[in-house]
Parts: C-alpha cells; structure tokens; sequence
C-alpha cells in the first residue's frame, strides 16, 4: 500500500491564535509533524496543506512538499480535514499519482514522532480496516464521576451505576486523540469522517499525545520536552 501524507495547516484558528507556527522548543509547530512524517519513512512526499504563503515557507524550509496549495473555499473554519484530504488526493490523481490510503496529521499534535506514525501505519496495514486513529488510555474513573444536568435543573450521574465499581474492576478505555487519523480514500468518501465502523486502534502514551487548542496546552508541551 501507498500512503499519501497530508498534514492540514491553515492559517486561521480561534482558541490559540496562528496555532500552526506558534514557537515550541524553538520550531514552529509545523515543523514537528513534518519532521516526524519524515522521520517515519514511509511517504514519498510530506504534503502540508495551507492558503497562508507564510506557513508554505515554514513547510518547505523545514522538508514539506507545499507544491499544491489550499484553494480558498477550503480555509474556512468549517472546513474538516476530510475535505482537504481528499481535495489533496483528487489533485495529485490528475497529475497520474495514486494513492491507497489518507494518512492525516495534524500539526496540532506536536509531539507525536516518527515511531508512532510508521507503528501506526503497519498496523492499518495488517488489520485489514478501512480506518484506524491513534488512542491514549482514558481513566475511567472520567465516566465514574461524569454529571449531567437535567432540564429540570437537577444533576444526577449521567452513566447511572454502570461505573461506580473499584478501580481494579473497571474495562480500559481509550480516547481518540487526534494525531494519527489513517482512511482508505474509498471508505472516507463514503463515511464523511476517519472514524467508520470498520475502525482499528493505535496506542500512544499521554505524554505524546497533547493536542494543541489553548495557550496552556503549548505551555504543557514545552514541560513535557524539557522534562524529556
């Protein structure tokens, strides 16, 4: 199988603003996904995905192919990464390159490597799936003590009993976390997003696995690396 890389970066964000070249152990984060796409050996071309001229310079000083641009209707805060990733895919099929699978990577996930991109590559190779993303354990205790309130103005557990066991008798759980996201280009079309039913799992540590949306989350990033 052939992946095609794409790491989606434009130019506009809310929380965090310009969250795509903000600085982190003095490299925009762009540059971390790019480096770590390439450091994974197993795409041809690292493809960033922008409409901003000053990110596609970033991009390519630090190894990305910015050879296809964003088109402007694809910038908008709506647009998913699905729309983008297929616009990439469909573009490079006009120019005679095919590829058998959409390897998303979002620069929001700074401190995911190499390893777990090419580890999560072989396993959606041997799983025989139409997609996989990359999970962290989840502690359930998170569902043991979740609340809701009701339209009434009352709170009550919104998980009812189901979790309220020891510790030790509690399943593992997982949460997506948005590093990895791996799709046959066929299956996406159909779906509309990376998590069909047809969905296998990649295991990463927390510490690797921050997503980026607030200054505290770059800020715990910047921790994790000096700590390293």
């Amino acid at each position: 199988m052939k992946p095609l890389c794409v790491i989606p970066a434009r130019a506009g964000s809310k929380r965090l603003t310009r969250k795509n070249v903000a600085m982190l152990g003095g490299k925009p984060m762009v540059a971390w996904t790019i480096e770590a796409a390439r450091d994974s050996g197993i795409f041809d071309h690292v493809y960033v995905s922008t409409e901003a001229e000053d990110i596609a310079d970033l991009a390519a000083r630090y190894g990305g192919d910015v050879s296809i641009r964003r088109p402007s209707d694809l910038s908008g805060d709506e647009v998913s990464n699905v729309e983008v990733s297929l616009h990439l895919l469909d573009t490079l099929a006009g120019m005679g390159r095919g590829y058998d699978a959409i390897v998303c990577l979002q620069p929001s996930s700074p401190l995911r490597n190499g390893k777990d991109i090419a580890g999560a590559w072989q396993r959606f190779q041997t799983s025989n799936e139409d997609f996989l993303g990359s999970v962290t354990p989840l502690d359930a205790h998170f569902f043991h003590w979740a609340v809701e309130q009701k339209p009434d103005g009352s709170y009550g557990l919104f998980f009812g009993e189901r979790f309220l066991k020891a510790r030790q008798h509690l399943p593992e759980y997982f949460r997506l976390n948005g590093a990895i996201k791996i799709a046959r280009p066929e299956a996406l079309r159909r779906v509309g997003d990376f998590f069909g039913d047809r969905f296998d799992a990649y295991p990463m540590d927390e510490e690797r696995s921050v997503h980026v949306a607030t200054a505290m989350d770059l800020a715990l990033c910047e921790t994790i690396l000096r700590c390293a």
